[in-house]
């Protein structure tokens, strides 16, 4: 594990526990419970880490919040691709970023993290209402669209 999936790990983790909420940015607090979606999720831990594109961009800078529970997938991959380099689905590592299947499309994110013995799974699950971390088991690994790795520069 690098040491930036290491620190996106670390960071993601913290957020565990937060409510989900469509659109939300806001990690959860002693008295608040935040509110946040699967991109709120990334945009927060990107933002958190001062995490950055290939050309030194703030990847928190990207973030959009007018989209609709069911987002433009071409849209959305397209957009990952230009902030973080694809990877091959076999080769995933902790800190990586998902782009995964959920219902008919893929529309949902998630961060790959090193859970047990394995790989885990932290994301912004609303039938869970909250983020939350498991494992990336063979039904969640069926549903993976796309891998990213952030090369933060």
């Amino acid at each position: 594990m690098t040491d930036t999936g290491k620190e996106i790990v670390r960071a993601a983790r913290g957020w565990i526990g937060t409510r989900f909420s469509h659109q939300g940015r806001l990690r959860k607090t002693i008295s608040h419970s935040g509110g946040v979606d699967c991109l709120g999720l990334l945009v927060g831990v990107a933002q958190e880490l001062d995490l950055r594109d290939g050309l030194g961009n703030r990847l928190s800078q990207a973030d959009e919040c007018q989209y609709s529970h069911l987002p433009d997938v071409q849209y959305l991959e397209s957009v990952l691709a230009r902030l973080m380099r694809p990877v091959d689905t076999r080769a995933l590592a902790p800190g990586d970023v998902l782009m995964l299947q959920v219902g008919d499309r893929p529309q949902h994110l998630g961060i790959v993290s090193d859970h047990l013995a394995g790989l885990g799974l932290i994301h912004a699950y609303a039938p869970a209402r909250a983020v939350v971390e498991h494992a990336l088991d063979a039904w969640w690994k069926k549903r993976i669209h796309a891998a990213f790795r952030i090369e933060n520069h």
